[in-house]
């Protein structure tokens, strides 16, 4: 069972601060789990406006059975040089203790107001003019199930199951192949709505071939494969005007891991920032990165993933867009359409009536 902390037992690593119980080697990813390998490996970078962070971009294609191993270690290799950068950014820019989650009994941390806030709902900005949030709040507008949303949702399942799955097995010592024959046809539990099928089957599989991967190339090299847990981690984000009942993706030592899909936006780190925050509140240690993995294309999954360091400026532009929708709501004034709202909006309909 994944901890709050990461994955109880992890062997500690010195000389690599702001990460713990790491196994020795170097630093790598697993379908959600940082753990350390030799080496280094970048399929380049570019920069990205906006916010600051990381400029990585990494991508894993064609996950298909006779090509897991050697995607598997190009991924654990890329998070090795991702991760090495944010600790640099780190370093550069230390967080503010005022901008730390347990400062949430002052300003500016300190809501003005506790309304329950979603952190998708903070950070989420496709509605410009956040009229999306007025409506569902002040009005019970309720949100059409659209093409775009239905897809994401079966694609999260999809991944959350795999993951759930192989971790029940692995942690019991299964061989990875054996484990990879009895779960292969396991995505039928979700099931999709005709014509989804195959989305809910490539994105399963794609998930589950990379972590079994993942623990045969652990079980090669070190001969016994380590245990993969990831949970939905829940966390009570009252003390920032947050819900209750926050759920985040996957926790994996001190990163924080968060599921997309679609086109990368620069106000999806606002995601993690959230977290970071809500889980700094709840158990005063810091959490000073995170990774967001994009999946997209089910016929042929690809996976792209951009790791986060949660800096001051984030942490900033979390609170100020948490404030603003907190004045808006209090204020009861109706915000103005969006200029720019698509069809796929799941509120389009109510929002123009």
């Amino acid at each position: 069972m994944i901890s709050d902390r990461g994955l109880a037992g992890w062997p500690g690593s010195r000389g690599f601060p702001g990460f713990s119980r790491f196994s020795r080697g170097g630093l790598g990813f697993s379908a959600g789990v940082i753990r350390r390998v030799r080496g280094g490996f970048s399929t380049g970078s570019r920069k990205s406006p906006g916010f600051s962070g990381a400029d990585d971009e990494g991508v894993l294609i064609g996950l298909e059975t006779s090509q897991c191993l050697v995607e598997a270690l190009i991924l654990r290799r890329v998070m090795f040089r991702s991760i090495r950068r944010l600790y640099e950014l780190a370093r550069a820019d230390p967080v503010d203790p005022e901008l730390r989650g347990w400062s949430w009994d002052r300003l500016p941390l300190k809501p003005r107001a506790y309304l329950n806030l979603g952190v998708s709902e903070i950070a989420s900005k496709y509605c410009e003019t956040r009229r999306d949030i007025w409506l569902r709040r002040k009005t019970g507008a309720r949100a059409e199930p659209t093409e775009p949303i239905l897809t994401g949702r079966l694609i999260h399942d999809a991944i959350s199951l795999a993951l759930k799955e192989a971790a029940k097995l692995l942690i019991n010592n299964t061989e990875p192949y054996t484990a990879y024959q009895i779960l292969s046809e396991k995505w039928r539990k979700l099931n999709p709505p005709k014509g989804y099928e195959k989305t809910v089957e490539k994105t399963y599989k794609a998930t589950l071939i990379t972590i079994l991967g993942e623990a045969m190339y652990e079980k090669l090299v070190n001969e016994t494969p380590q245990p993969v847990a990831y949970s939905e981690y829940r966390v009570d984000g009252t003390p920032l005007g947050l819900s209750q009942n926050l759920s985040v993706d996957v926790i994996s030592d001190s990163v924080i891991i968060d599921f997309k899909t679609g086109a990368p936006r620069d106000f999806h780190k606002l995601s993690v920032t959230g977290y970071a925050l809500a889980l700094e509140a709840a158990y005063e240690t810091p959490r000073d990165y995170g990774l967001l993995i994009y999946v997209n294309n089910p016929e042929d999954p690809r996976i792209t993933y951009k790791p986060v360091y949660i800096s001051n400026t984030l942490r900033r532009l979390f609170i100020e867009e948490r404030d603003n929708i907190i004045d808006m709501l209090l204020e009861d004034a109706e915000p103005p359409r969006d200029l720019n709202c698509q069809p796929t909006c799941p509120l389009h309909g109510a929002c123009n009536k």
